[in-house]
Formats: structure tokens, sequence, C-alpha cells
């Protein structure tokens, strides 16, 4: 039992939880008194708000989330307030101008989805019971539900922020790791194209997490991230080129290219999954320390030495794809080790000879290598 109390404990610790659960109260203890402070007679509305916007664990999904509660909420007010108005002059029943309104509301819902925070809204002005004049109730809700929007938006920006930049390095690393096993599967003289595809899903999944990541990191530093933080700019395509190389090696190998080998198989694995290794411990080594400090550059001009090597057995094929690889993991290990100062080498990171996006789908036809662009 303390066991899995540590474990769990651990868990929260790394994933930064904590962090949500500080955000959180801080943003529900500001809401409730900025409220009460500007004398708001429903400040539960505040709250509410600011619960449906925090809980957001991205800074990109919390600016999202603001905007469509921003949007949402002026939308349903002004049919809130057309309800009022024709329920006081039109002497119309409540149910009967709330359904009024409710129609195209509910098309608006059915086009933008995003949107239905107007028909809450709706809801919120017009059926739940208020005290004062018919049109200070929905401008006092309106004002509660801004008011834990802004705030929002406030503790996201500056209450223990998840920097983007470690996200995206431990990522890096993870998916690293995973493409080390990858090509450990692959290099065989007969590998287990379902062991592959498992491993490829977690890889892609690891690419997209790297992805929102950047996106992330454009948000903290809006038009400068490639001036302020160049290697967190240029992993994704860097990754992405390596991991389509493992994918093209990978998918050689079912087709029978590492069958006659031999020896060579076993060095080859032993060596990417060193570098691969070691290309993980750097990128953990980089989100660990502080932006802007430089790390040693000890072990690159080896990796690099290594990776000029290539054995003299494989089939045409393969010596193409190892080849790629090398050429592209020289790229990446430069960047890496220089934090994203190195330039992009002699292959622009936007022109690779394989899809980036392909996916490791084993068929028993032959392999067919598509190129960027057509032909």
């Amino acid at each position: 039992m303390q066991e899995r109390l540590k474990t769990l404990l651990l868990s929260i610790m790394r994933r930064g939880t904590w962090r949500q659960v500080v955000r959180m109260n801080v943003s529900l203890i500001l809401s409730g008194i900025i409220a009460t402070i500007i004398h708001l007679d429903e400040p539960v509305w505040a709250l509410i708000t600011s619960v449906i916007v925090i809980t957001q664990t991205r800074l990109t999904q919390t600016l999202s989330t603001g905007r469509e509660q921003i949007v949402g909420t002026l939308i349903g007010a002004a049919a809130g307030m057309s309800a009022i108005a024709l329920e006081q002059w039109c002497a119309l029943s409540v149910g009967m101008v709330f359904w009024v309104m409710l129609m195209p509301l509910a098309v608006l819902v059915a086009l933008r989805p995003k949107m239905r925070v107007a028909i809450v809204t709706l809801m919120v002005v017009l059926l739940f019971p208020a005290t004062g004049e018919p049109f200070s109730r929905p401008l006092q809700r309106i004002a509660s539900i801004m008011t834990g929007v802004v705030v929002s938006f406030a503790v996201s920006f500056f209450v223990l922020r998840n920097e983007a930049r470690r996200e995206v390095l431990r990522n890096a690393a993870s998916l690293l790791r995973r493409l080390s096993d990858l090509l450990s599967t692959a290099l065989h003289q007969h590998p287990d194209h379902d062991a592959l595809g498992t491993v490829d899903v977690m890889c892609r999944s690891l690419l997209q997490d790297i992805n929102d990541g950047v996106q992330e990191a454009e948000v903290e530093h809006p038009g400068s991230l490639a001036r302020h933080d160049p290697l967190v700019m240029r992993l994704p395509g860097l990754l992405r080129r390596v991991r389509s190389d493992a994918i093209f090696i990978s998918r050689a190998a079912v087709e029978g290219e590492t069958a006659r080998t031999g020896d060579i198989l076993q060095q080859e694995r032993d060596m990417l999954a060193r570098i691969l290794g070691q290309m993980a411990d750097r990128c953990d080594m980089l989100a660990a320390s502080h932006r802007g400090r430089v790390l040693p550059d000890d072990g690159m001009r080896d990796i690099l030495d290594e990776l000029e090597r290539q054995g003299e057995h494989w089939t045409p094929v393969m010596r193409f794809a190892i080849g790629l690889l090398h050429a592209d993991m020289r790229l990446a290990v430069r960047n890496i080790w220089s934090d994203g100062q190195m330039d992009d080498g002699s292959f622009p990171l936007s022109d690779h000879p394989f899809q980036s996006g392909a996916a490791f789908e084993p068929a028993p036809t032959d392999t067919v290598v598509t190129r960027q662009g057509g032909g």
C-alpha cells in the first residue's frame, strides 16, 4: 500500500499535476475575491467559469477555451437580453421566449459545437431566478463570467506555468528511446511486423505531443521562438525525419532485405541503440538545465564518426535506407548538442525523400516508397 502511494505521489510530481492543483485553487480564490470587490451580485458564475477554463493543462488550450467562453457568452447574452425584451414588451411567457431564442442557438451549436456555451449562457440569463431590474440580470451574470475568464487567463500565464521547452525535450527523449526499440525490432533476419506497428503507434503519439509542445512554446514566445529557442523549433522536423527513415528500414526488413546480412545486424542494432540512447540522455539533460546554459559537447565527435561508418554487406535498398538514417541522425546530433545553433546541413527539413506522416503498415505486397510532391 505504501509503495503504491509513493508511486502515485511520484507520478503526480513528475507530471506536474500539483501545478494544476495550485493553479485551480489560485484561480478560484482570485475569481471570488475580484467578484466580491467589484460587487457582483452572483459571484458563483465567476467561480464556475474559472473552473471550466483553468482545467485545461496547456496554455494554448486555455486560450482556446477562454476565447470560446467569451464569444459564446456574448452570443448567449444577446439572445438572453432579446428574450427578456420579448418577455417584457410583448407579454410573452418565459418558456415561450426561451424556446424562440433557443432554436437559432441550437442551429449555431450544430454547426459550431464549441459555441455550446451560448445555450448555457441563455439558460443562466433567462431561467435562473434573480431579483432586481430585468436587464441588470444578464449584465451581472455576463460580468461574472468575464471575470472568471480573465482571472483564469492571468493565472495560466503567471502562476506555475509549465515550460513548454521542458515538455518538448522530455517527449523528444521518449521518442528517441521508442525509435531505438523500433530499429532494434526491425534489424533482425525475421522481424515481427506486429511489434513494429505497436511501437510506431507510440512514436506517432509522441510526435504529436512534441508538435503540441512547440505550439505552446510559440504562444509563450510569439514571433521569436526561432531566435529564442531554435532547438525546440527544429526538433519536430529533425525527429520526423529520423522516424521516417526508421519506418522505411522497418518496411524493407519485413520485405526480406535483412534476411541474409548476418552479424552486421547485431552490430548496427547495438550502435543505433547506443547512439539513440545518448541522444535521449542529452535531451533529458537539456530539459533539466536552465535555458541558455551551455552543456559540454562530450561525445559528439565520436557519435558523428560512428555514424559515418556503414557496413559492407547491406543490400542496395538497405544501404540507401541506413545511409539516409545515419545522415539524418548526424544532423539531429549536431543540433541537439549545439542547442539548435547548428545550420540545417545539406538536407533541408522540408524536403525529405519519404513522407513524414507515413505509418508502419506492413502489407503482403511489395513495399512502395512514396515521395513528397508526387512521383
